[in-house]
């Protein structure tokens, strides 16, 4: 049964697929999805390798699980991110398989579980495009209006996996004692680019020389990488009467394993800009400067948590309460990928040394976050449950300031916070589980500072020292909506007993 679990984890496609800045926004297509992955305490069947593998040790018998198809649908509106009704929007829909485990029950050990999974623990990808074209005046050389135009294209594609070994051991009939260790397989691609231009339209043009003359401004920024890391996770299940608590410790990034595709790119440019006050030539530049490979440095962190949770039965056990909390520690601002300037800075005025030294690099950090997350569990029948669930999924970057490293230079995306509310069923089929459910995601976040502001743009902005673009206002509303539908399906190995919950 193992080879047959490698062989399908080999099959699987690592697909290259936003900089997930939320931490609960993974699900496991199993009844831990459904109980909103509140089952820290008990009850986490084949996620409990991630969720606390102290309660790989709940299993009577060895069991295969996997996700048959997982169908989502996600809806991103991002209103007035280039400029008063210019709006971002990006839409996907996608069938990934998320989950596969197999559970281990050896029969001369019977105080010992083990447990292998494939876990896609994050799939975020945001692909938009934007153009604006309109007649306005804005070079203050020439009288009339210009022909004013503006495209933006904004690419964010973040995948992680694991692969991961657990074991759990019952110490004695109420305590449950477990470990788990992690591949993870970090794959992460961001671009935007910005290209603006005025032109003197043809109504306006007095000298010929007009027709050769372009103003123009452009930003470019590319960070791409893969980067394989491991981590670890140790939990305890303490079980009285009708209640089992848990907790669960997961580490910081353990150590680094390698990383390869790297790739870095940052560009400025500027063109026939004139200051509207003085009336003198800004003067032309251009700043650009591309590394990969060995020349780039990776370093990728995630933050160490705690998590506490509580199952609670009530008499005849047909009824059940799950919870989980989880606190996500801080992470200081660092530098996730660089490399070293090798242009000259004399020679580009427009950047203050800070900025130079920066150039190449792309920044990320974490603030704290503390996570709620309740599950619902009801027996109709012996061999039928309905499930209900919802969690918090808190932004740890939204507002978190990142000095000393430069303005602007993070990793490019949409930071708002997510509720999750979920629902399904389980079906015990000749003594297997199948279970399908689906998922509801909202996401909103007002008054957030702008990506740039085409609507009201002037031919240098002294405040951002950017040409051809307006001062960003904090008038970016976001509205995230996401529906996932789960088809899972648990094989059981053995004659115990089918029922997954602990029922001491």
């Amino acid at each position: 049964m193992l080879k047959i679990f490698l062989i399908i984890v080999l099959m699987i496609p690592i697909l290259v697929s936003a900089q997930l800045n939320n931490h609960w926004s993974q699900n496991f297509n199993d009844e831990s999805s459904l109980l909103s992955g509140a089952v820290v305490g008990g009850g986490g069947g084949p996620s409990a390798i991630y969720y606390n593998p102290a309660t790989i040790s709940e299993i009577n018998e060895s069991k295969l699980s996997l996700n048959a198809s997982l169908f989502s649908f996600d809806f991103l509106n991002a209103k007035n991110a280039y400029g008063e009704n210019i709006d971002f929007y990006n839409s996907r829909s996608y069938v990934i398989p998320r989950f596969l485990s197999y559970m281990l029950k050896p029969k001369n050990h019977s105080a010992w579980s083990f447990e292998v999974a494939f876990l896609n623990v994050a799939n975020q990808s945001v692909d938009g495009v934007n153009y604006t074209d309109k007649n306005i005046d804005i070079l203050s050389r020439f009288e009339g209006q210009e022909k004013y135009t503006a495209f933006s294209k904004y690419t964010s594609r973040y995948r992680d996996d694991w692969i991961g070994i657990g074991g759990s051991v019952k110490a004695n009939e109420k305590l449950y004692l477990g470990g788990s260790m992690f591949a993870s397989f970090l794959s992460q691609h961001s671009y935007h680019t910005l290209q603006i231009d005025a032109q003197p339209s043809y109504q306006s043009i007095s000298n010929p020389e007009q027709y050769y003359y372009i103003a123009s401004y452009q930003d470019q920024e590319l960070v791409k990488f893969n980067d394989y890391r491991l981590l670890w996770k140790f939990g305890a299940l303490y079980i009285i009467n009708r209640i089992s608590f848990g907790i669960n410790l997961t580490t910081p990034v353990w150590s680094k394993i390698y990383s390869d595709g790297k790739r870095v790119m940052r560009k400025r440019s500027q063109n026939n800009i004139t200051d509207p006050e003085s009336g003198e030539f800004k003067g032309n530049f251009l700043i650009i400067d591309y590394a990969e490979k060995k020349q780039v440095s990776v370093q990728t962190k995630t933050a160490f948590s705690i998590a506490a949770g509580f199952t609670y039965y009530n008499e005849n056990k047909t009824k059940i309460l799950y919870s989980t909390f989880e606190y996500f520690a801080k992470i200081n601002p660092y530098v996730i990928a660089k490399a070293d300037p090798t242009f000259s800075n004399g020679s580009n005025p427009e950047l203050d040394n800070n900025e130079f030294i920066q150039w190449l690099s792309f920044v990320e950090g974490a603030k704290p976050v503390f996570n709620v997350g309740i599950g619902y569990k009801w027996y109709i029948k012996e061999n039928l449950m309905l499930l209900a669930g919802f969690k918090t999924d808190f932004n740890f970057k939204k507002d978190y300031d990142l000095k000393p490293y430069w303005r602007d230079f993070t990793i490019k995306s949409f930071n708002f916070n997510k509720y999750h509310f979920t629902g399904g069923s389980t079906l015990n089929i000749f003594g297997q589980d199948i279970t399908a459910g689906i998922q509801y995601t909202l996401g909103y976040l007002k008054n957030m500072k702008q990506i740039a502001n085409l609507s009201d743009p002037v031919e240098f902005n002294e405040i951002e020292k950017k040409a051809l673009q307006g001062t960003r206002m904090n008038v970016m509303n976001t509205i995230y909506n996401s529906v996932s539908i789960y088809v899972a399906a648990t094989f059981n190995f053995g004659s115990g007993n089918k029922n997954k919950d602990v029922k001491n």
